[in-house]
């Protein structure tokens, strides 16, 4: 590792961490930032200060880009330790695509800009950590899976999970009574919290893991018909 790094722990489900950390100003010294001075291309070397990007391990800034955010497009990508977003920062992850880290935290300094998933494979065997200091950071994942082992949203300043299309989160079963808690308070929100869509909560599939997908819910119209197609359906069984 180029450089030390404060972490968060969690604790009795409770997120604890250093003042240093936590205060709404304050940097962390990381190992690799984003400049994105060339292109979105996570793997070109030339977008890191120094020319240095991440290797196995390292903890890593994404600051806001001048001017491209970075984009995941390949796999192969080095597992890194913690991510942050920087103010304004943001991360696109996309189809076909895998990066993998030990935590991902956003809205940490100020407000962070989004994460977006399209597709592909975004793990944390630790934290996610949405808005840890209070400030904005959402997660967007409209394809493919974001795995963590923990969940952590900090809602005060904005933050939050919206999940639409094919788009999958899955935790550990441990988060269970806090993921219910979110998605019954639209903090984890099914397309944006548009009026008929809603988060199903899963733990049949896998019971050690809670997996949340977004669905459409039956219309007024549908439930009716099928209503009337059941009495149909009856009074033909009793001729």
């Amino acid at each position: 590792m180029r450089n030390a790094v404060f972490h968060h722990q969690v604790v009795a489900g409770a997120l604890v961490c250093t003042a240093l950390l936590c205060g709404m100003q304050s940097p962390v010294l990381a190992d690799a930032y984003w400049s994105g001075t060339v292109s979105t291309d996570w793997t070109n070397s030339a977008n890191w200060v120094g020319g240095l990007p991440p290797t196995t391990g390292e903890n890593v800034v994404l600051n806001a880009g001048s001017p491209y955010a970075p984009v995941v497009s390949t796999t192969g990508n080095a597992t890194t330790g913690q991510i942050y977003l920087g103010v304004g920062g943001g991360l696109n992850i996309f189809p076909g695509s895998i990066l993998s880290m030990s935590d991902f935290i956003t809205g940490n300094f100020g407000n962070s800009g989004g994460t977006i998933v399209t597709g592909g494979q975004m793990t944390m065997s630790g934290l996610l950590n949405l808005g840890a200091g209070g400030f904005d950071g959402k997660v967007d994942i409209s394809g493919g899976v974001v795995q963590s082992a923990a969940l952590s949203i900090n809602s005060s300043g904005g933050a939050g999970m919206n999940i639409s299309g094919s788009g999958k989160y899955i935790t550990d079963i441990s988060q269970l009574n806090n993921v219910n808690f979110w998605v019954t308070n639209n903090i984890i929100k099914a397309n944006n919290g548009a009026s008929g869509w809603s988060v199903v909560v899963d733990t049949t599939t896998d019971p050690t893991k809670v997996m949340l997908t977004a669905v459409p819910e039956p219309s007024v119209t549908a439930l009716t018909v099928a209503g009337m197609a059941m009495v149909v359906l009856r009074r033909l069984r009793r001729r």
